[in-house]
């Protein structure tokens, strides 16, 4: 008797362990498929950035500003308006400069190109309203880093005659110009080979560009469980090899931005030009030290290497606590970009060579 329950118990054993393992693979597909539906859920309603409306790609450094473009709700009903140049102007220049003015260019990322604020409320422009003998040629372009802000300006540089150039930066521009991708859409990415600048990834790759929400998309496949799994294991394999790419503080990066410079130095001497390094505060560095390392790095190369540097975070720091807010939207809003405008007029016209610039016929 009890050896014909023993199939019997057999048979209910398995009956019972097959459930349970087919509960668990049922289990793990609709987990699976739950996932890639809310991985695609979420790629497919992704906003992508607000500067893929105003540019195009560019296989040297990435993207630009596309040309006479004229978008009249860019930033909640600010404009944001091109030349031909490509530059956040409304108007064409002329190859020489006007005889009554100083062509000042400004080059660097988003706040120098004034993202979240019209035309007329760029810094760079106000800087007109400051001084009526200055003619500004806005250079900046969203998202860019050191690299991208010193490639955009050598292709430029000989398209127009210009007496100055502000070469402005956050810290955040360093960090960009040791990747060769932004938020997922490729850029150049320079190295020194032989004390020579060499753009390493062009022509950049066009794929991202084209897909805005690819990103987003490679952004949550990461977060699948399986797909950190295999990452944790690649991670494990890869990591006696180390990485090339140096920190954003380390001695080849500082090599780097000090070739940039003297490069931006040599440029600007042939077009008989003056070179000011500016660099721009964020909120963050009301109270943050994180731009600490690099301003002291600036101030001991700008003796040694003889560049002119105007550091405009210790003047931002004495602004009343209570009000800072009011300068920002994010990027510099129309108060914050009146209020660089004219601590960095004071400061470049308290600069002899600059000074100098504005009496010349």
């Amino acid at each position: 008797m009890a050896h014909k329950r023993m199939p019997s118990i057999r048979k209910a054993f398995v009956l019972v362990l097959g459930n349970i393992v087919f509960g668990i693979l049922l289990f793990s597909v609709i987990e699976g498929l739950s996932s890639t539906v809310i991985v695609a859920r979420k790629a497919k309603y992704a906003r992508t950035i607000a500067e893929r409306r105003h540019t195009q790609y560019d296989e040297e450094i990435g993207w630009i500003n596309s040309p006479n473009l004229s978008l009249e709700d860019m930033y909640g009903g600010k404009s944001f308006i091109t030349n031909s140049l490509s530059f956040r102007n409304k108007k064409e220049f002329s190859f020489s400069v006007p005889g009554n003015k100083v062509r000042v260019m400004c080059s660097g990322d988003s706040y120098t190109m004034g993202y979240g604020v019209g035309n007329d409320d760029v810094w760079c422009k106000r800087l007109e309203s400051i001084d009526s003998r200055i003619e500004a040629v806005n250079l900046g372009q969203g998202g860019y880093g050191i690299d991208q802000a010193y490639l955009w300006y050598k292709r430029n540089s000989v398209k127009l005659e210009h007496n100055v150039q502000i070469f402005a930066f956050i810290t955040d521009d360093f960090r960009r110009m040791l990747s060769n991708n932004f938020l997922g859409y490729g850029k150049s990415f320079l190295v020194l080979q032989d004390d020579t600048l060499v753009n390493t990834n062009e022509p950049v790759p066009k794929f991202p560009y084209l897909i805005p929400r690819l990103h987003k998309i490679l952004q949550e496949l990461r977060q699948l469980n399986s797909v950190q799994l295999l990452r944790q294991k690649f991670a494990k394999n890869d990591s006696a090899s180390g990485s090339d790419n140096p920190s954003e503080n380390s001695p080849q990066a500082r090599e780097l931005v000090v070739k940039i410079v003297r490069n931006l130095q040599e440029i600007n001497k042939a077009q008989n030009s003056t070179l000011v390094l500016v660099y721009l505060p964020t909120k963050a560095d009301f109270m943050g030290r994180r731009s600490e390392e690099w301003r002291q790095f600036f101030h001991s190369e700008a003796i040694s290497q003889e560049f002119i540097f105007i550091d405009l975070i210790d003047e931002f720091r004495k602004y009343p606590p209570q009000e800072v807010h009011s300068l920002f939207n994010g990027h510099y809003s129309e108060k914050g970009n009146t209020y660089i405008a004219n601590i960095l007029y004071k400061k470049l016209l308290s600069i002899p060579e600059i000074a100098s610039r504005f009496q010349e016929d």
